[in-house]
């Protein structure tokens, strides 16, 4: 089957930054209308420079001029039947294609959505509305590509009638220059998950072996053609040097974690998904590598027991941090299960992975050294299953120095690195058994990448596997069986990714019965 590949070129316009963020200040654009129905009138703001060209197996395009306008929205009131609609379109004053809709309405409401798109007659999107804010409405918009016409229409539940509002148009402005581009190859993309879906993630990874690229750290959301639809410059936070970027709970906000493995400065940090403000850091001493959200919203991650670096040997601790609060508790001990095993051989296990799996109510975690995958359940810290290494519950299950893993209840996949040095990785695929504790090898999907580094792989809710390549800046999709539908590739490393059909609603791992 031929491949067919597009490539986006992603950098024309410079960010207009908060001053709280970056010390900088923009005053956002909005017009208005006024009457019934649904025509509008003033345009967005005005840009020059536009992006540069693209073509098959190309170049990417160059970025324009720094001095085009951000794009802005129409908005202002409108009647639909028995209701009014007061709305108003703001960009984000620092991601070009978030744009912020603050409405009302003049009767009483139980429920709405925002419908937008760029065909006004079949929305792409439903932006769900937080009945909390009553009477006066906010709403993030996301998923947008930059300089495109988009239109938003609300539709709200009320004393059993349902009320619609007038048709709004808006237009998302340029991105900042010099984020990464990537670049779209398809093989079956009517095999792909959710049509492609949107993928979660970071750059700025720094002194690995291996992995190169930008200098800054760009948190950063693709859609199913490579766009950038939403990209932060994190790099003056303490999530610089991004090893993982995850959405909440609650779909409200990004989260990132740095890379400490030679440092004692862990730190997770949030923010809103407008990405206004200056956001909030907690520090976590000895925190490195990655961090997953659990059910109640909190966030989980591993540290040395000591809080020191990972150059100083010691087991690592499972914490469960509470946003709220900003405590940290210790959830489990790797020294409980593996102190010996540990002790007698590197010193440390060196955990560099750490998922929640939904089915096994159970914290799953890789220990490189051990070449092990452990799960532990949570909320009671218990040891319930060791996966590969000397201490395996089931046998014919081993790899060589893991990164990214998914367990699930009957199956289990490895993204094993095979060692700092070898000249490939590869992903594995296991089905076990819990009575006969036994093993099935089921995949080993080696397309010939080396990566020492990071690594991760993902089973998606139609069950294909998405692969993570960080050393490379590859993705793949893939099927249960080794088959590539899709490969994404970028101009930088990556970190750990999360892919997922909308921005709206639970991240992976909560989205599996989509």
């Amino acid at each position: 089957m031929r491949a067919t590949q597009r490539r986006m070129a992603l950098a024309p316009q410079t960010l207009l930054f908060t001053a709280a963020l970056f010390g900088l200040g923009c005053a956002p654009k909005s017009s208005s209308i006024d009457g019934t129905g649904g025509s509008t009138s003033g345009a967005g703001g005005s840009t020059s420079g536009t992006g540069g060209t693209s073509s098959t197996g190309g170049s990417p395009g160059s970025g324009g001029s720094n001095t085009g306008g951000s794009g802005s929205g129409t908005g202002g009131t409108g009647q639909s039947g028995d209701a009014t609609f007061t709305i108003n379109v703001t960009p984000s004053t620092t991601i070009a294609t978030v744009e912020i809709v603050t409405w009302s309405v003049d009767v009483s409401i139980d429920s709405a959505v925002i419908n937008f798109g760029r065909d006004q007659s079949n929305y792409e999107f439903q932006a769900p509305v937080d009945q909390s804010q009553a009477p006066s409405y906010r709403t993030v918009l996301l998923g947008m590509k930059q300089n495109t016409t988009y239109y938003l229409q609300i539709v709200a539940q009320g004393g059993g009638k349902t009320y619609t509002s007038q048709v709004v148009m808006m237009k998302p402005g340029y991105l900042a220059n010099g984020v990464p581009a990537f670049t779209v190859t398809d093989m079956n993309a009517s095999a792909l998950y959710a049509g492609g879906g949107f993928t979660v993630g970071c750059t700025g990874l720094s002194g690995i072996p291996g992995q190169s690229g930008t200098s800054k750290t760009w948190l950063f959301v693709i859609d199913k053609d490579g766009a950038l639809v939403w990209v932060l410059d994190a790099s003056s936070t303490m999530a610089s040097n991004c090893s993982r970027a995850r959405m909440s709970y609650d779909g409200q906000y990004m989260f990132a974690g740095n890379f400490a493995n030679a440092s004692t400065s862990g730190a997770i940090y949030r923010i809103g998904m407008d990405g206004m403000g200056a956001g909030q850091t907690w520090m976590l001493p000895g925190r490195s590598h990655d961090f997953a959200i659990l059910p109640n919203g909190n966030v989980v991650y591993f540290k040395m027991d000591n809080s020191m670096a990972n150059t100083t040997k010691s087991p690592e601790e499972v914490m469960e941090l509470d946003t709220s609060t900003g405590n940290s508790t210790l959830i489990y001990d790797e020294a409980t299960d593996f102190g010996t095993l540990i002790s007698s051989g590197m010193g440390m296990a060196h955990t560099n992975h750490i998922a929640y799996s939904p089915e096994l109510k159970a914290i799953t975690i890789s220990m490189y050294f051990l070449n092990t995958v452990a799960a532990v359940s949570y909320p009671g810290g218990k040891l319930v299953g060791t996966f590969g290494g000397t201490k395996t519950d089931y046998s014919a299950m081993a790899w060589t120095g893991e990164h990214g893993h998914d367990l699930w209840p009957d199956h289990l996949w490895v993204f094993n690195n095979a060692g700092l040095n070898a000249a490939s990785a590869h992903v594995l695929g296991f089905s076990y058994d819990t009575g006969s504790k036994t093993a099935t090898q089921t995949l080993d999907y080696n397309p010939g990448l080396s990566d020492s580094t990071f690594g991760d792989v993902k089973e998606l809710p139609n069950g294909n596997l998405f692969v993570t390549w960080s050393d490379n800046g590859q993705f793949h999709e893939i099927t249960k069986s080794g088959t590539l539908l899709r490969k994404i590739t970028t101009t930088t490393a990556i970190a750990y990714v999360e892919h997922r059909a909308t921005l709206y609603g639970p991240p992976p791992p909560y989205d599996r019965g989509n």
